[in-house]
């Protein structure tokens, strides 16, 4: 089967979610697309990109389009603990909605996405989000 090399992430705005989803996975944006987020000097299409150092993790591509699809066509699930919950939050998540196993969560644009507390992400009951 093949490897998953990446995730990518649709958007309005790069300027408001390659930062968030940066502080979020704890992934680091490479260098060149962090200077022309500074400089917002993004081309309309450019993608910005974010990659663990080690590789040992999947790219994530913050990408713009024009036109977002009807949302539920990705979701993401973390894992997290309190602490980590409270960072996610900080970073500009808003609850959608607490559910007895997890939380719903969402980007600054709406995205939604879910927090597990750890010990839930690969259990044998249907998957968040579902």
């Amino acid at each position: 089967m093949p490897d998953l090399a990446a995730i990518v992430i649709h958007c309005r705005d790069p300027y408001l979610l390659a930062p968030f989803w940066s502080a979020v996975t704890g992934l680091p944006m490479a260098e060149a697309d962090r200077v022309r987020l500074v400089d917002r000097s993004l081309g309309p299409t450019e993608a910005v990109l974010l990659r663990e150092p080690s590789g040992h993790r999947p790219d994530v591509w913050i990408s713009p389009v024009e036109a977002l699809p009807a949302p539920g066509r990705i979701h993401l699930d973390l894992v997290g603990d309190a602490e980590e919950r409270a960072a996610v939050l900080e970073a500009g998540a808003t609850v959608v909605r607490e559910l007895p196993r997890w939380t719903v969560l969402a980007d600054p644009e709406g995205n939604e996405f879910c927090l597990l507390p750890r010990g839930e992400a690969h259990g044998d009951r249907t998957p968040p989000g579902h």
